[in-house]
């Protein structure tokens, strides 16, 4: 049986998850999720995992090629990340790390010790001219998580990649930049079009008249609709395939639904127990399933959402600036801040504030002057 011990758990604030660490034979495994009593959940299950393992004191040759050393470090991450992200990591190391050339040598071929913070420097710049900054991010993350694992199996001392740009950066201002919602106008020009679009539309438009992340509602069931108080309940999501039973926060919240969302919803299921009834199949149990009764692809609903703003002639957007009309539009009108940021889910209203803050009404709204005495008032006190 393998030795197991537990490390520490501490919130990642860059990712705003939650991460714990443990060791199995003495090499060190992390598990994530987005909050702390998830993250101890998925830990226990790990534990238990580990234990069954066979006892080894296999140590690592420390002039071990990075090529040999990447094939046996991502499949041990295959079980401590998700589906997705494991099969991100292992795109970036094969197509962006290990075949990149430095002096005509692959970096497979490096010796892990060989490598140095000049050669770390010189791919993500070289990598930088082509790719997008996301993309590069995410090479120097994954190469340096690499990089520290080795460092835990004595192979390095130090992690080359740490620290390598100290230049604090405007994330703020770019997340910003990216951030394109529609006017008032375009949004009624696409609930308008979305109506006629089938299967796709009430899916979209619950993006734009509830604020919801797609993975949201792609998991949603209509018993999650509560029609007698106009709300619907967010308590996982759909993601690499499957229904994952906790939200990006890892917290369920009660999103308010508006007459004529709740009027759409009511439509939308019957229709749908309609039309499996005069088939005699079962209905999905999913609230907006495709036509073959599955669960939405993203990529086709992206299509159906290109569809509908180029019939609605309102320009070039993305299936993600619903959510972000959802939340201009309602700060624009006025709404506090604090009911827009639980609405959408967010744990801080500083995080709305962060994306949103250019939308909040500044201009023709003198708040100082409920500050003045009021003539009748201050009669009354003076008598």
């Amino acid at each position: 049986m393998a030795t197991v011990t537990i490390g520490k758990t501490r919130a990642r604030k860059d990712r705003r998850t939650y991460e714990a660490v443990y060791y199995v034979n003495g090499k060190r495994r992390r598990v994530s999720a987005e909050s702390k009593e998830l993250v101890s959940e998925k830990l226990a299950e790990c534990v238990e995992e580990a234990k069954k393992e066979p006892e080894t004191t296999g140590v690592w040759n420390i002039n071990v090629a990075l090529g040999e050393y990447a094939d046996a470090w991502i499949k041990a991450m295959e079980k401590q990340l998700e589906p997705q992200t494991h099969s991100s990591y292992k795109h970036l190391l094969e197509t962006h790390i290990l075949p990149f050339e430095i002096q005509r040598k692959k970096l497979s071929a490096f010796k892990v010790r060989e490598l140095k913070r000049r050669h770390i420097k010189f791919l993500i710049s070289k990598k930088g001219d082509i790719y997008a900054k996301d993309t590069v991010r995410l090479i120097r993350s994954v190469l340096s998580s690499l990089l520290t694992d080795a460092q835990d199996d004595e192979i390095i001392e130090n992690n080359p990649a740490l620290m390598l740009f100290r230049k604090k950066r405007h994330k703020t201002k770019q997340r910003e930049r990216d951030i394109t919602p529609m006017n008032e106008a375009e949004f009624t020009k696409f609930l308008i079009v979305a109506k006629d679009e089938k299967p796709y539309g009430a899916f979209l438009t619950m993006l734009g008249k509830a604020g919801l992340r797609p993975s949201e509602a792609i998991a949603l069931t209509p018993q999650d609709i509560h029609f007698d108080i106009k709300t619907v309940q967010i308590e996982k999501v759909f993601i690499s395939g499957k229904i994952r039973p906790y939200t990006k926060t890892g917290f369920k919240r009660d999103v308010d639904l508006s007459p004529e969302m709740i009027a759409l919803l009511r439509s939308h299921i019957a229709q749908i127990r309609a039309t499996y009834l005069k088939e005699g199949k079962p209905q999905p149990e999913m609230l907006f399933p495709t036509l073959s009764g599955t669960y939405i692809d993203k990529n086709n609903a992206k299509r159906a959402f290109h569809r509908i703003c180029k019939k609605a002639k309102i320009g070039h957007f993305r299936m993600y600036d619903l959510r972000h009309s959802f939340a201009s539009l309602l700060l624009a009108s006025g709404t506090p801040i604090t009911y827009v940021a639980a609405q959408l889910g967010h744990t801080k209203p500083t995080t709305t504030l962060r994306y949103y803050a250019k939308w909040i009404p500044k201009e023709g709204l003198h708040y100082v002057d409920v500050l003045d005495t009021k003539s009748d008032t201050a009669e009354a006190v003076l008598g």
